[in-house]
């Protein structure tokens, strides 16, 4: 009472300000606050434990304390919280809503509903894959013409909607690897297998030693070849395990001293779905055309990651490609497949530096000889094509779900997202959770309804969906 005393005694000396009109106003303001000041509150239903009777009592105490509005939250934390009786979308269920909706007019509290269950962010079981988030995938099919073509294209991904089918010349040096040339691997300090790293195949992987990780020590890969090899591109392929190191390529001259050829950062140190939709998607490093006998890759700083926020407790890699091909530095980051490891980007994080051309023509794909045979699949993904001479690379490529999922929901009330790029599947999604309320739920017995909440986004990307590249020729026009 004496600050508000003291504020109405301040406010007297306000020009224009009554004394006594002014100060009872403050004073009635304070003791009973207009509706539209009223404090909010999220409404945590906490796995499935929801009653009529407990939904009574926490209106009727928000009420008596002056909560203007609660927001329900149906949230699943059964680590936290045993499970209920009450699963979400039951017939149950939606009496609680129903109850609920009721139950807030006749105490006064407005209600608000998030948009799904769970916190984040747009999802549920009604989701099917072709209305969920998605990303785009290929497969890959090497042939040599000239020959009549009539095979199945492999799918990339089991879920999987077609785009379009392309087929181009396979670039000058595309499929050269030091993989191939037989290159002896050693590393300091010394690890047993160092060959995995250069093996060709990526269901092999080398751990590091765990002494270099998280100190300041290095940790070498020394590639040593039986004649010169002229690299363009480096690939590092990841594990499942998630790390981020500083990296060093460097090249022997002729005098057999080491010189640097790049520096660049190894960034998978979240390997969360919301982050990283591109499952072991391999960090990519353009190179000016370096040819040596000698290569070595530095690694400093190691750091362990997290894995769907779980601490790694190691390093690895499964391939290290050197190739004579060209290939577009960052690939997986300019596609959104790897975002930002945090919650805080930088303002350039999604901005690259302009890829220099490749040194030769033909390592390049000529864009006038792409072709379009997406006419030439049939329903079963088989494709007829007569190849013309010379070695092509056909891509079947489409989409596939993200695999993000609304959440923390109970198991009844979980499905995939939906996709954030289309008016249609949000029309759905809006229709088959917030429509279901308003179907169930009489005019008469919502007044208290006011709001829909899409609380925080941890969904990731998406890069693709349903008629994009029409709307994309439609807004930019296309260089095809």
């Amino acid at each position: 009472m004496k600050k508000l005393l003291a504020s109405a005694l301040l406010l007297a000396f306000i020009p224009g300000f009554s004394n006594a009109t002014g100060a009872v106003e403050l004073e009635n303001g304070f003791a009973h606050p207009p509706a539209p000041t009223k404090p909010w509150c999220y409404w945590y239903w906490i796995s499935d434990n929801i009653s009529k009777d407990g939904i009574t009592r926490d209106l009727e105490a928000m009420s008596r304390v002056g909560i203007g509005e609660a927001l329900i939250g149906n949230i699943y934390l059964p680590d936290d919280v045993p499970p209920g009786p009450v699963k979400a979308l039951t017939p149950e269920w939606w009496d609680c809503v129903r109850h609920a909706m009721r139950e807030g007019g006749r105490t006064g509290v407005n209600i608000g509903m998030f948009n799904c269950p769970g916190w984040s962010q747009s999802g549920g079981p009604w989701i099917k894959p072709e209305q969920a988030m998605r990303r785009v995938v290929s497969s890959e099919t090497r042939v040599t013409g000239p020959k009549n073509f009539a095979e199945i294209l492999a799918a990339p991904a089991e879920q999987f909607q077609d785009i379009a089918v392309l087929a181009f010349p396979a670039p000058q040096a595309d499929a050269e690897s030091i993989a191939a040339k037989s290159p002896r691997v050693t590393c300091v300090p010394a690890v047993a297998g160092a060959e995995k790293l250069c093996d060709g195949s990526l269901a092999t992987a080398l751990e590091f030693p765990a002494g270099v990780i998280g100190s300041n020590k290095t940790f070498t890969v020394e590639i040593t070849l039986v004649e010169p090899f002229t690299a363009r591109s480096l690939q590092l392929h990841p594990t499942d395990e998630a790390f981020s190191a500083d990296c060093e390529l460097q090249a022997a001259g002729a005098d057999g001293n080491f010189q640097t050829v790049r520096q660049f950062k190894f960034e998978r140190s979240n390997t969360s779905l919301a982050v990283n939709c591109f499952a072991r998607g391999p960090v990519t490093i353009s190179l000016a055309p370096t040819t040596s006998e000698r290569f070595r890759l530095v690694f400093a700083s190691l750091t362990l990651g997290n894995r769907e926020f779980k601490p790694c407790k190691t390093a690895a890699l499964t391939e290290i490609v050197l190739s004579g091909a060209a290939r577009l530095e960052s690939f997986v980051e300019k596609q959104l497949g790897k975002m930002h490891p945090t919650d805080q980007p930088a303002g350039d994080t999604y901005l690259w530096p302009t890829q220099a051309e490749a040194d030769s023509t033909p390592l390049a794909v000529p864009a006038g000889e792409v072709r379009n045979l997406s006419a030439n699949l049939a329903a079963d993904g088989t494709l007829a094509w007569d190849v013309p001479p010379g070695e092509w690379i056909i891509l079947r490529t489409g989409m596939t779900p993200t695999g993000m999922r609304n959440s923390p929901a109970s198991p009844e009330g979980q499905g995939l997202d939906v996709d954030k790029m289309n008016r249609a599947p949000l029309k759905f999604h809006f229709d088959s959770f917030i429509g279901e309320a308003l179907k169930r739920i009489p005019a008469a017995e919502r007044k208290a309804f006011k709001r829909v909440v899409a609380d925080s986004y941890e969904m990731g990307s998406q890069n693709w969906t349903d008629g994009f590249d029409e709307v994309f020729r439609q807004r930019r026009g296309c260089r095809c």
